[in-house]
């Protein structure tokens, strides 16, 4: 009664489990003088499922163990005091850290939560204070040309390098006993070349990474072609818009190699004697370290840049900051801009150049130009008080961007050309009108206007008539608009995610310990060679010598000539008067 109330009593399950798994009652002996016990089949189904999960469960753990041994230590180090840099670099930095590998992040912007693992800052925000001492950003683009205003603020970048690297959670990193090792050194390839060092002393593959188009000067160090008057390069002296004249030209060309020669003579002796100072006399020239960079992301898009040929090590990003969820706005000025409902434009000049730098003719002219808009005004301005300010304008000390962007009631964006605020402006829709102060920021306003998405005006000799008018011209020509989605839907089609795609060729120097197969040639090569100046000195030094020489003695063959003519002439006279 026992055995057969027990049967019974799990028979309903027996039976739920003879049908879902196809397998009868087992009958199992414990021994041989032992009777046969008839074990129900859904106790052997249950040990197989709880086998199979543990055995899946360890499967997984393994996988887990398994990905933390390919995880990799990273270093990064990025010094450039610019908020609009720091989230550029941050959005591949994070995502590193999501594939499950260590980072040391040295920024000057850090994120501080202390929820992310693996993830290591080192605050260097003091550089802030070195960089904009006593400049006026707005002022210089008066004052000097690019290559004047690099030269007058680079010697700041040597005591800033020497600071970073006496900073004491730095030295710690490369102390002789730290017993630190990393895989990889991901750099800001702009300025600061020094940091270079921290490659050779752990002996790890450099990528390079800039948060805008790639200076000159390592165009140069790496190879790729110099073309000193095409306008993807920004940091040329004459940044027209269409096709420059021959002296315009000339000068570009003279301007782009008196700046290589100050780079790599001046500047970069500077940062190799601080780098043998910390790193050893040992240390090779810094020069070598930089020719070979594994590879370099460049945040240029091409469907927003002026193309050029690059070489394989250039890899192009764009898109990291862009945020996928929109942060709300604060209930005031959400519901100021709802209650725009003729529209309203943005202002802002960005995180480097601030509108209090704007000189008071400026400024004036700016509000008389506002005054006479329909619409409301956001205007980003650091000071809490604007005198002179009219109704429709609503000043902020910070203003969050993209959130601004995406509400349905902006008409146009007025900025000072930056990449990052182009990005978001062209994601979210929105015609611009920039006024460019600095760096590249004409190239890329430059180029706005070319895709007819955007109009250009100096900042310096701003006045009220022009900027009305430009505004108006972007708000009432539905064209602008219209090109702007065309220019959106054209940077959204792509066959890869630009951020995922950088941390695979991220992995992919890890994974290789470089990446020496992308490496050009001519970046081994003398200046002379990279641009095969000596062929085309002695092709035309050649057909210089020949032509002179052929001019001589056609000279020559022509004065013999006259002369023999002059004196045939005589001959025939004195013939003559003999009759």
């Amino acid at each position: 009664m026992t055995s057969h109330a027990s049967e019974t009593g799990v028979g309903n399950k027996s039976d739920y489990n003879r049908l879902n798994t196809g397998q009868h009652d087992r009958t199992y002996r414990t021994s041989d003088s032992e009777p046969q016990v008839k074990q129900p089949s859904w106790i052997y189904f249950e040990s197989t499922s709880m086998s199979r999960c543990s055995i899946f469960a360890a499967l997984i753990l393994v996988a887990g163990v398994l990905h933390q041994g390919r995880a990799s230590r990273i270093l990064c180090i990025f010094p450039m005091p610019s908020l609009s840099h720091q989230v550029v670099f941050r959005g591949l930095t994070t995502a590193l850290r999501e594939r499950g590998h260590e980072l040391v992040v040295i920024t000057t912007d850090p994120i501080n939560d202390p929820t992310l693992k693996n993830y290591t800052e080192i605050d260097i925000n003091f550089l802030y204070a070195d960089f904009t001492k006593d400049v006026d950003w707005i002022a210089t683009r008066h004052k000097v040309t690019w290559n004047e205003l690099f030269q007058s603020v680079a010697p700041r970048f040597i005591p800033m390098s020497e600071r970073v690297l006496k900073h004491p959670d730095v030295k710690k990193l490369y102390s002789p006993n730290s017993g630190e090792k990393f895989d990889l050194l991901i750099i800001e390839m702009l300025y600061w070349p020094s940091f270079l060092s921290f490659a050779k002393y752990f002996d790890v593959p450099v990528i390079g990474m800039t948060s805008f188009g790639l200076p000159l000067q390592m165009h140069y160090g790496i190879g790729n072609p110099i073309m000193p008057s095409d306008p993807a390069h920004w940091d040329t002296e004459i940044k027209a818009l269409g096709k420059l004249s021959f002296w315009q030209r000339l000068q570009n060309f003279v301007y782009a190699w008196r700046f290589l020669y100050y780079y790599r003579t001046v500047y970069l002796r500077g940062h190799q004697e601080i780098s043998r100072k910390y790193f050893g006399t040992e240390l090779p020239d810094i020069a070598d370290i930089e020719r070979n960079v594994s590879l370099i992301f460049i945040n240029q898009q091409a469907a927003i840049s002026f193309v050029r040929p690059n070489i394989p090590k250039i890899i192009d990003i764009g898109g990291f900051h862009i945020s996928k969820k929109i942060e709300p706005l604060s209930k005031n000025l959400q519901k100021t801009l709802d209650a725009a409902t003729q529209g309203f434009v943005y202002m802002s000049l960005g995180t480097n150049v601030k509108s209090v730098m704007l000189s008071n003719e400026t400024r004036e002219e700016f509000l008389a130009a506002f005054s006479k808009l329909p619409y409301t005004v956001i205007w980003k301005f650091e000071n809490e008080i604007l005198p002179g300010r009219p109704d429709n304008v609503i000043i902020m000390k910070w203003a969050p961007q993209q959130s601004i962007l995406a509400h349905p009631n902006i008409k146009a964006f007025i900025y000072q050309g930056g990449l990052q605020s182009t990005e978001e402006a062209i994601s979210h829709v929105v015609p611009v009108i920039g006024l460019p102060v600095f760096v590249d920021q004409d190239t890329q306003v430059n180029k706005m206007v070319s895709l007819g998405v955007g109009k250009k005006l100096e900042i310096l000799t701003l006045n009220r008539i022009d900027l009305v008018d430009a505004i108006n011209t972007i708000v009432l020509d539905g064209s602008y608009k219209q090109r702007m989605l065309k220019l959106r839907d054209l940077m959204e089609d792509k066959p890869y995610d630009s951020l995922e795609n950088a941390v695979w060729w991220t992995e992919h120097v890890i994974r290789h310990k470089g990446a020496p197969h992308l490496h050009s040639t001519t970046a081994d090569d003398p200046w002379y060679q990279q641009q095969d100046m000596d062929l085309i000195f002695v092709i035309s030094t050649t057909i210089w010598i020949v032509s002179i020489v052929a001019l001589v003695v056609l000279y020559k063959v022509l004065v013999h000539s006259v002369r023999l003519l002059n004196h045939n002439r005589k001959l025939v006279g004195k013939k003559n008067k003999v009759r």
